[in-house]
């Protein structure tokens, strides 16, 4: 039997094919195994990417829902004077993310977008804000609401403009995005602006979103 294996060139021919196809088809396997297994780690890495802009989300549209209240708190987050900090790098899913704190976040006016890599790939969550959102802090504000209306809007200086030419205006002025260091405090303050007319003067808020 052996002799006769060994002495027929198509038997061993069959022999070596058929081993050659059981190893390609182990290789075939191992290389889909491990496309399934990088491709669940990006489907988890997007999730927490995904979590992580909901959370921030989160926090910033309810500090606009506050009442404006010295001392407020929103869910884990404990404010002073309105202002609150929120740091990505207190957060489990951001420690167990396999970005690092090399995520860039954007907020404007409309909606916070990070921005990562991983493994040579691209990933991006954005989420809209619920409430009118500013990517500057007080200072800021006041000086643009000054240059543009001669007033900063604040209880003792109240705007005196249409009140639709106002919104307008901030609309335009939160368009651009500010990138934040996701290893860094971001600082979350609502603030009211102030607005004087013939009925006497009444006041809306914002959040301000900077660092």
């Amino acid at each position: 039997m052996v002799k006769d294996f060994l002495g027929d060139d198509s038997a061993w021919a069959d022999f070596l094919i058929s081993k050659a196809a059981l190893i390609l088809a182990s290789v075939i396997l191992f290389a889909a195994l491990f496309q399934l297994a990088a491709g669940f780690k990006g489907l988890e890495a997007q999730e927490q990417l995904d979590f992580l802009a909901r959370d921030f989300k989160t926090v910033v549209d309810q500090a606009g829902a506050e009442s404006f209240q010295e001392g407020y708190k929103v869910g884990n987050q404990v404010g002073n004077q309105e202002e609150l900090s929120f740091r990505f790098d207190e957060n489990e899913v951001f420690l167990a993310s396999p970005f690092g704190e090399n995520i860039e976040v954007c907020v404007s006016g409309e909606y916070v977008h990070l921005k990562a890599k991983y493994d040579e790939k691209s990933f991006s969550a954005v989420r809209p804000f619920a409430f009118r959102v500013l990517p500057f802090n007080e200072s800021v504000l006041r000086e643009k609401l000054n240059t543009k209306f001669g007033a900063k809007g604040s209880e003792g200086s109240p705007l005196t403009a249409d009140l639709l030419e106002i919104k307008a205006f901030l609309q335009v002025s939160g368009t651009e995005e500010a990138v934040l260091n996701a290893g860094e405090s971001i600082s979350i303050k609502k603030e009211l602006i102030y607005v004087k007319d013939s009925e006497g003067v009444s006041a809306f808020g914002c959040v301000l979103v900077y660092q």
